[in-house]
């Protein structure tokens, strides 16, 4: 029997801030700078509120981050003291705690990590990008064309890196809503650069209308149709909760909430029924929630006191959610994966949240094992790649070749308990 064929459906990648300068017009550099600066202080001041302090150092010492627990314990007395060019220094330091890891940037360590861990292929997300653009964009109030500035640079990287390694990773481009008909225009940019991996939705639109605005967001969803470019929202934006004690639990609490509200503004204003051919993937939002959305979705649609709800909707909502949707089931745990038959299988796509300290890497079989290892064979291969082959657009030859070479064995993940099925 052929290797199991893994695609992560969720990993990110990010440069190291100078780098975007290169994607990115010069009267854009100073602001970009200034930007920099004030988010290594805010994550240096805020460093140890968001991991525990013990389960960070053991997350380093796995991934052969040495000294990075000192980092921590420094970080704060660091913050407070340091000048602009001791934050610029540290900016540029590839091994300062608020770099990105080399294999976020550095193409040929990312994929040798990712073959380690059995991964052949992968959707790659943004990690922090010039004046925040991804996934906490409109968190941070900044320009119109700053926003779009970072963005481009952003998107432009990304393209290069991709082209590193063809064929093996998607990426996902970012965009705003400021503007939708340059937003069109960037998502076509985005497709020529080949970032097939689709659209990063923003989770909120800032001042501008949410997504149940049909007319005003119609040109954005046509495109993607058009393209076949799948469109994706992900964790990471939230309200400003301030500097409670109590505001990272809370970030923690509602994160996944903010990334699910795309969907029902999709539903109800109709783009699901005008766009059967659009896919919207929700990604590290979780999984079983899906059901009892749903769940209150129908009991919504067929009272008959709002009969006019759905008097253009040919499908139910969960017809819908099985046409258009999928999820991207990231670090899909033990307890969720128990409600695959009720979602479909073959609407969960596994990811590794590469190289995220809450994901699998590098202990990836490891965590297989636990959430995998009384699945049938042919659920197993579903979940873990064969769905993002066709999602994505993936080379199917390529991908099971490069499976057959590095991808593991169905006894890697089972142990041995189960008989194929």
């Amino acid at each position: 029997m052929s290797n199991i064929l893994v695609i992560s459906s969720d990993c990110h990648a990010g440069a190291l801030p100078d780098t975007y300068k290169d994607y990115m017009p010069q009267q854009f550099h100073a602001a970009a700078d200034a930007w920099w600066l004030n988010y290594a202080r805010e994550m240096m001041q805020r460093m140890g509120t968001f991991f525990d302090q013990e389960a960070a150092e053991e997350f380093a010492s796995k991934a052969g981050e040495q000294g990075s627990g000192k980092f921590q314990k420094d970080a704060m007395s660091a913050a407070m003291s340091a000048s602009d060019d001791d934050l610029r220094a540290f900016l540029a330091d590839p091994d300062s705690i608020i770099a990105p890891r080399r294999g976020e940037y550095d193409a040929a360590v990312r994929l040798q990590e990712l073959e380690d861990d059995g991964i052949a292929g992968e959707v790659i997300f943004p990690q922090m990008a010039p004046f925040g653009a991804g996934l906490m964009q409109y968190r941070h109030p900044i320009s119109a064309e700053q926003n779009l500035a970072g963005n481009q640079a952003y998107n432009r990287w990304l393209g290069d890196l991709c082209k590193s390694n063809p064929g093996r990773h998607a990426g996902v481009a970012i965009v705003n809503v400021d503007d939708i008909e340059t937003t069109v225009r960037e998502i076509r940019e985005a497709h020529a650069m080949g970032l097939f991996g689709g659209v990063l939705l923003p989770t909120s639109t800032g001042d501008n209308p949410f997504y149940h605005h049909y007319n005003h967001y119609a040109p954005l969803w046509s495109v993607c149709e058009e393209l076949n470019m799948p469109i994706h929202t992900h964790s990471g934006w939230s309200p400003d909760y301030g500097d409670s004690p109590a505001a990272t639990p809370m970030f923690i609490s509602e994160v996944d909430m903010w990334a699910h509200r795309p969907f029902t503004a999709m539903l109800w204003s109709g783009v699901f029924e005008r766009h059967p051919g659009l896919k919207l993937v929700l990604t590290e939002t979780g999984c079983s929630w899906i059901l009892e959305t749903l769940r209150t979705l129908e009991f919504k649609s067929n009272n008959p006191i709002f009969a006019h709800f759905t008097k253009d909707m040919s499908l139910t909502p969960s017809e819908y959610f099985q046409r258009n949707c999928y999820i991207g089931a990231s670090f899909l745990p033990r307890h969720e994966v128990g409600d695959r038959h009720r979602i479909g299988v073959d609407k969960l796509m596994w990811g590794s949240d590469y190289p995220h300290m809450e994901g699998t890497w590098p202990n990836t079989m490891e965590k297989l094992q636990e959430t995998f290892f009384d699945v049938p064979e042919a659920e197993i291969r579903t979940m873990l790649g064969e769905t993002a082959l066709d999602v994505f657009g993936f080379d199917a030859k390529d991908m099971r070749a490069i499976a057959d070479r590095i991808g593991p064995a169905v006894q890697d993940i089972t142990g041995g308990s189960q008989s194929a099925a």
